[in-house]
């Protein structure tokens, strides 16, 4: 639905007015901050007929106007200036996503407050589907007399640390069980581990000839990273930051609307199925903007997310995003999560590559 260039211009300041302090705006309003270079009456004549087109709708009858989610709509997609976040910030973001450390939930967790911080909302994120993670290397150390520990690095990033008890080895077993471990289940996906459990260690995947007598130390070891690989698998791939920005919003100085609000945040599965939606549903931008009733789900008719997916190497990984009132700065938003998207991107593509 097509818009005169006048009628642009109104919109366009209507959006920015009333993202900026929350109130509905009326022509007087637009009068006296904008030069829109015509008089009151006709630009009130303008908001009845954008009115009556669903751009815009009148929250009482003596208020003034807001954006419609159709009027966010056409903002979005032809209004709205193209997103920026300035060289220094982006340097500060990347250094400080780097320094988080080279394990994967870290990464998730700081990119996600760095992001609540730069747009003043709740940020959300996934993790990547866990089945496609892979091993990369095992470590085994003798630990005491009768103890062993067992450290997994996986391509995310992630550790996991076991220490085995009842074990005996000498340092030099240690190594040597190390490397035949490494031969035979580096590169093994999350979900192929995890099988491990049903053979404990026997048949096909038992130890190689010239470790037989190791079998049960063998068996011990591999049944830890089978169920290393299990909690791996089971845990919930979401992440959110930020959620305290959310007490700051005029929106929410209603406690029952906030309340909802937080409980909304708080439903991890919802979380993922509308991230999920958003990436799959894209068509062409890098970041995708679903704004109230688009969603198709009553619980965020008042409410929009900015998501974008990130990449390990050319494969998508998972989604990282901002999730707050339709009322929101949407250049910032968008801007913001693309930075964080990409930053995401080239660390974990170059941690995914590391020795």
């Amino acid at each position: 639905m097509e818009l005169d260039l006048r009628k642009q211009r109104i919109l366009r300041a209507i959006v920015i007015d009333y993202v900026a302090t929350a109130e509905p705006v009326g022509s007087h309003v637009l009068v006296e901050r904008y030069s829109l270079g015509v008089k009151s009456a006709t630009i009130r004549n303008e908001m009845a007929e954008m009115s009556e087109r669903g751009f815009l709708r009148q929250p009482h009858t003596s208020a003034g106007r807001v954006p419609s989610d159709q009027g966010y709509r056409f903002y979005v997609n032809r209004l709205m200036p193209l997103p920026v976040v300035q060289d220094g910030e982006v340097r500060q973001i990347r250094r400080a996503v780097a320094s988080a450390s080279s394990e994967l939930d870290a990464i998730l967790r700081q990119t996600c407050r760095l992001l609540a911080e730069m747009t003043s909302l709740p940020a959300v994120a996934t993790s990547p589907d866990s089945d496609d993670t892979e091993l990369r290397q095992i470590f085994v150390a003798a630990a005491g007399t009768d103890k062993a520990l067992l450290a997994l690095l996986f391509s995310t990033g992630r550790t996991e640390n076991r220490l085995i008890s009842d074990l005996r080895l000498t340092a030099s077993d240690a190594l040597y069980l190390a490397n035949a471990l490494n031969e035979r289940f580096v590169s093994k996906s999350l979900a192929e581990l995890s099988v491990l459990a049903q053979t404990n260690g026997r048949s096909d995947e038992g130890p190689p000839p010239e470790l037989i007598r190791f079998g049960r130390v063998w068996q011990r070891i591999v049944h830890e990273i089978a169920g290393a690989a299990i909690n791996l698998r089971s845990e919930v791939p979401v992440f959110i930051e930020g959620t305290q920005a959310a007490l700051n919003l005029p929106e929410f100085r209603d406690v029952e609307r906030l309340g909802q609000f937080l409980s909304l945040i708080q439903e991890r599965a919802a979380l993922l199925e509308m991230l999920e939606t958003a990436v799959t549903s894209s068509t062409a931008p890098a970041v995708q903007v679903v704004i109230g009733e688009e969603s198709g789900r009553p619980a965020m008719s008042e409410y929009s997310l900015v998501s974008a997916s990130y990449y390990i190497g050319t494969r998508e990984r998972g989604s990282i995003g901002v999730l707050g009132p339709t009322r929101m700065d949407y250049a910032r938003a968008s801007a913001a999560v693309e930075l964080m998207a990409k930053t995401m991107t080239e660390i974990l593509t170059r941690l995914s590559i590391a020795p």
